[in-house]
């Protein structure tokens, strides 16, 4: 079964839960509920990386490296190294990952496509964990980002590419997760083409690790009956669709706001898969 890893975004803008959890005693309050919900890994960032275009606007405004750094690490200190979580740090700051990884972080989450070798240096200088999240660009979903000439070849040559750099940087393969970057440079089709192949990242020998949580393309592959998109929230049953497709496909995590119904899907997914004797 897929890890779960539950989003905790201490961000006054993220796309979903934007201004929820800004202040420390917040954070630490959902991070306990996602781990008693049945998180494995709290994926905590405090940067927004939501991407221009018509669902969200103008996208994420940058954060200084300081300022993230003081939203994060309260955070991490409690969750991490007083309650013993693992925790993984959604940045693309060195600095940043370099002060949640001496708080007590394990992982580095990169949605930038290991552009910045400097980030994953100081993975390896710490033996933690690394996940190149596919993207282009800040993430746009429009050309020329959405340009490709097959999309699941183009984005794992491009994810294999990134993981030769942070391997260069240090990072050990079996530390090297790979994630398809649903919704990041990507319509709506394509997302839904790359969470149809998900055997073939499998089959780099890489962890894969799938976020669909309540993203947009869930809203324009399912319109309301009369035809508005769904607001976040009410997006559930589709994240629900995506991620029984990555316990079928066998990923090994899924990154989820709604840790309690996404354990329950996917223990129950499982257990009907093992009884019908796995796939035929």
């Amino acid at each position: 079964m897929p890890e779960l890893w539950g989003v905790l975004n201490v961000t006054p803008d993220s796309f979903s839960d934007g201004g929820k959890y800004l202040e420390p005693g917040a954070a630490i309050d959902h991070g306990r509920r996602l781990l008693q919900d049945g998180a494995e890994v709290l994926d905590i960032g405090g940067e927004s990386s939501r991407p221009a275009g018509r669902a969200y606007g103008e996208g994420f405004d940058e954060v200084p490296a300081v300022e993230e750094i003081r939203r994060v690490v309260p955070v991490i200190e409690v969750l991490a190294g007083r309650l013993g979580a693992r925790v993984s740090i959604d940045t693309v700051k060195p600095e940043v990952a370099t002060a949640a990884l001496a708080a007590g972080a394990s992982v580095v989450n990169d949605v930038r496509c290991a552009r910045d070798p400097a980030l994953a240096k100081v993975a390896a200088a710490r033996g933690a964990d690394y996940v190149i999240m596919h993207n282009r660009g800040r993430g746009e979903a429009r050309s020329p980002n959405t340009d490709y000439g097959d999309v699941v070849e183009d984005v794992l040559a491009e994810l294999l590419a990134a993981a030769e750099r942070v391997e260069r940087a240090g990072v050990p393969r079996a530390s090297v997760w790979l994630d398809p970057g649903l919704g990041f440079a990507k319509t709506a089709a394509q997302s839904a083409e790359l969470l149809s192949s998900l055997g073939r990242f499998r089959k780099t020998g890489y962890r894969v690790l799938v976020g669909p949580s309540r993203k947009s393309f869930i809203a324009e592959l399912a319109p309301n009956p009369g035809g508005e998109p769904p607001p976040v929230d009410d997006r559930l049953g589709g994240t629900a669709a995506a991620v029984a497709i990555c316990v079928a496909a066998e990923v090994d995590a899924v990154r989820v706001h709604d840790v309690f119904v996404m354990r329950q899907l996917i223990r129950v997914t499982q257990a009907l898969h093992e009884a019908g004797g796995g796939a035929r």
